[in-house]
């Protein structure tokens, strides 16, 4: 097997109960409340010397999982979160509870990885160039055009590069860099296409955020492609205030400003 996809997402499956009348016999597979199983999307294997899981009950595991793969909200089949949850095998004999591991961490940028860094920023900044027509020719210092030797012209004091990682395959970017009077200019934010709408763009944000606050500032500022109102609308969404725009010679688009205060609850 040579698996080419770093799975995000990986599962813990513990027995936590039999059915009302606590006859353990029902269970053709013989599980006992405390078996325990990990899995990423591959069968759940013991972790306790517990025996095979219930083949059955895949039936169930495998339409749980594909929600979370495909980015649904396990809250509208009635469960409480996405993170952690109790449901039935098919015969509802024994009950499982599935934790869910978000296997994504965000760590600081490692020079050596540069290269693989700059690739995930070019990556994930290439949808912006083709949806607004963004060439080498036309903006050549936009993000998506950008070259491991720019990126590592950044690497100086003030400036805090961070990587969102799955084991060490990288996802995700974003940097800050001190602009002084407590302010921070956040840049760079990524996510590769792959990766996206899983809620690791507000990740970063929060990140972010945390660390400037930890850092005794006060604001971050960010500039973005004006005519990017999807783009705009998220900031927004996640306490961004839209602080005005400025139309440069040598872009092809406007550049609108916007910032965060560390005093707004966003």
């Amino acid at each position: 097997m040579n698996k080419y996809f770093a799975e995000n997402f990986s599962f813990t499956i513990t027995v936590i109960d039999h059915a009302k009348d606590g006859k353990r016999l029902h269970c053709r597979n013989g599980h006992v409340v405390g078996d325990t199983y990990t899995c990423e999307y591959g069968c759940p294997m013991p972790v306790n010397g517990c025996g095979g899981f219930c083949s059955k009950t895949m039936i169930n595991l495998y339409r749980l999982k594909e929600i979370i793969y495909a980015r649904g909200d396990l809250r509208l089949l009635g469960f409480p979160n996405n993170t952690d949850i109790e449901f039935p095998c098919p015969d509802g004999v024994v009950w499982f509870r599935m934790q869910i591991h978000d296997l994504a961490e965000i760590r600081p940028l490692i020079s050596e990885q540069l290269p693989d860094y700059a690739d995930v920023i070019r990556k994930s900044f290439a949808t912006v160039a083709r949806d607004f027509g963004l060439t080498k020719e036309n903006c050549p210092g936009h993000t998506s055009f950008i070259t491991d030797a720019r990126l590592k012209s950044k690497l100086k004091d003030g400036y805090y590069p961070f990587g969102l990682c799955i084991g060490d395959k990288i996802i995700g970017f974003a940097s800050l860099t001190d602009m002084s009077n407590g302010t921070y200019e956040m840049n760079d934010v990524s996510v590769l296409p792959e990766y996206r709408h899983y809620g690791y763009g507000k990740k970063l944000l929060y990140f972010c955020k945390t660390k400037v606050k930890k850092l005794g500032g006060s604001k971050i500022t960010i500039g973005i492609v004006e005519e990017n109102t999807i783009l705009k609308d998220w900031y927004t969404a996640n306490g961004f205030v839209h602080t005005g725009t400025k139309k440069f010679d040598h872009m092809p688009f406007t550049v609108g400003f916007m910032e965060w205060s560390a005093k707004s609850n966003g």
